[in-house]
């Protein structure tokens, strides 16, 4: 990368820079422009409005070391420290996975499966950053929510996100997916597992490579997690409690025969913006 300037640079040259390191990406422009905004400390408008200001050598340098992260395939929101999910800003490192849009079809399906019930009891599995949680407990004040995590580190950014958004009805608990929920209760148990098998070349060939591995492999099938989750859910949920699961977009007919062979009833899997499988549910079979 070319990292030295002659003379005076504005900050309309300096987009245009970023642009032509970061080409031939499809988001060259967005990414420059959102590295510079966090270079300058301004919002992306900014970038418009004062196009014709100069910057000062110390901002040129730390946008060329924010390119140079992106240009080695660091997730933008990970060099940002956060991502927009549900319309809300929240915050991310190496030790969670980047929220993802397709992730807000569980978060509605989870509200839509709750509405009928009054404080309702909610479980929130490998909660990472804790979007999905903060969530459901911004949109249903009267909701008691859980987010589990092994992580502890996964579990001090989740416990940042909470305070922001001012979720004082989610709380946090360490835990291996149930394991530490013995006696409780849930009306509904949601969660975005990892999913891809162990051997997927998108592990090293893509950004996520970036991203926690715990949160994305799951064995040599991709469906070790789910195994766990789905076959001890209905020791601790209510009669007629749910069970919530985003998953791979070719593991909706896999984790349906889950559900069946785990006396889950009601089996219903819904799809992404492109068509995809990639969130089932089912009820405790319990009579």
């Amino acid at each position: 990368m070319r990292n030295k300037f002659d003379g005076n640079i504005v900050i309309s040259e300096l987009v245009q820079h970023g642009m032509r390191e970061l080409a031939p990406s499809p988001s060259a422009r967005l990414d420059s422009e959102l590295l510079l905004a966090h270079a300058l400390n301004c919002n992306r408008a900014a970038i418009y409005r004062d196009a014709n200001l100069l910057t000062s050598a110390e901002v040129q340098q730390a946008f060329v070391e924010l390119l140079g992260a992106r240009e080695r395939g660091q997730p933008i929101a990970q060099i940002l420290g956060s991502q927009e999910f549900w319309s809300l800003p929240f915050v991310v490192d190496e030790h969670v996975l980047i929220p993802r849009p397709d992730t807000e079809i569980l978060v509605e399906s989870a509200l839509n499966l709750i509405r009928p019930c009054t404080n309702p009891v909610i479980a929130d599995l490998g909660t990472g950053s804790g979007a999905i949680a903060v969530v459901i407990g911004l949109e249903r004040r009267d909701a008691h929510v859980v987010a589990i995590d092994k992580s502890v580190a996964a579990l001090r950014v989740a416990q940042k996100n909470s305070r922001i958004h001012g979720a004082t009805n989610t709380h946090l608990l360490r835990s291996s997916w149930l394991t530490a929920l013995q006696d409780s209760e849930f009306d509904l148990i949601a969660s975005n597992p990892p999913y891809v098998a162990d051997d997927d070349p998108l592990l090293s060939a893509s950004d996520i490579r970036f991203e926690p591995p715990q949160a994305l492999r799951a064995g040599k099938d991709g469906l070790e997690a789910l195994r766990n989750i789905v076959s001890s859910a209905s020791r601790v949920l209510k009669l007629a409690g749910v069970l919530l699961v985003e998953h791979g977009y070719n593991q909706g007919e896999q984790v349906r025969g889950l559900f069946r062979a785990h006396r889950f009833t009601s089996i219903t899997t819904l799809r992404d913006l492109a068509g995809h499988e990639r969130v089932t549910h089912g009820k405790t079979g319990k009579l």
